[in-house]
């Protein structure tokens, strides 16, 4: 029944990953606003379908993982999960690549940082203390960073053995922190997906882990109630026959989409904003945040 469904509705994604792409390409070249004749994309903030274009992306691969290429696998792994636990760049800035983990100087830098009233945690996703009453700089450190620099040549060998991003976020997701529905270790396999830790793993266009967001546009396409639940395994088989039916359909993607480059973690995180959009769309609610439209040029990201 989803592909019957599929075939009739997945063009509406397919024109939200072109529009949102081409104002990417338009906001590249310097060109001024608007960008769009799209009044809700004009209006609200949704963030790139190529999540390697994102500006705190772009920076990471700049500052972080780029000249960090040649470390082991191991430190990749654990500095990965040291940027997207914290999640902002001015934290990353002011500690540095981790070659050996100190705890305790994390720690300070947090507590320097929040008590200066600087940003230092992300606001695009919240990290929970999971119950433990703590601060907050001592569950992200010790209870949840600490487990991962000690097990880091672990994961490694887990993502050398498997070569799959699959297998190595079931293995992260088994610690403190990175396990429930998986958000924070898919955030780092993905960022791994550009490392040498995984540069060309076996499943980066089979797999994706699916989020709420991701599973209600899929009710939306399949016309399902959109509090269905359904199982990891369902999202991805039905993720995958959204991206085998859109490369398939030349018209599916505009000329300005580098279709090679959509892959399942593409149309997992597509699925998620183009839920957003059709909301305002459908006055169903809206984005918390709006478009500023900044005329200054962007940074260029891996995808263009």
């Amino acid at each position: 029944m989803f592909e019957k469904e599929a075939k009739l509705n997945a063009g509406n994604l397919y024109d939200w990953i072109t529009e949102r792409h081409s104002i990417y390409q338009k906001r590249l070249k310097g060109l001024p606003p608007p960008w769009t004749i799209d009044p809700i994309l004009q209006k609200y903030k949704f963030t790139n379908p190529f999540r390697e274009n994102d500006k705190v992306t772009v920076w990471m691969r700049q500052n972080w993982t780029n000249p960090n290429h040649n470390r082991s696998h191991g430190e990749i792994i654990f500095n990965c999960c040291l940027f997207r636990m914290v999640g902002t760049t001015e934290f990353a800035e002011e500690h540095g690549w981790v070659t050996e983990w100190d705890p305790t100087r994390a720690k300070e830098i947090i507590e320097k940082r929040l008590h200066a009233g600087l940003r230092t945690f992300t606001g695009a996703y919240i990290i929970t203390n999971q119950g433990l009453k703590l601060r907050k700089s001592e569950v992200v450190v010790d209870h949840f960073l600490s487990p991962i620099w000690q097990d880091k040549e672990k994961l490694a060998d887990v993502a050398s053995q498997t070569n799959s991003l699959q297998k190595l976020h079931e293995a992260m997701a088994s610690y403190k922190g990175w396990g429930g529905g998986g958000f924070m270790s898919y955030e780092v396999v993905s960022d791994l997906n550009y490392t040498s830790v995984l540069p060309r793993p076996k499943d980066r266009f089979t797999w994706a882990n699916a989020g709420p967001g991701a599973i209600r546009g899929l009710n939306r396409i399949g016309e399902r109630p959109l509090n269905k639940a359904i199982s990891q395994e369902q999202a991805n088989k039905e993720m995958h026959f959204l991206l085998s039916y859109g490369k398939g359909v030349k018209q599916s993607f505009g000329y300005n989409v580098p279709s090679s480059e959509v892959d399942m973690r593409t149309i997992e995180h597509s699925l998620c904003e183009w839920d957003k959009y059709e909301r305002v769309r459908l006055g169903e609610g809206r984005p918390r945040s709006l478009f500023k439209q900044s005329s200054d040029k962007l940074q260029s990201g891996a995808i263009e």
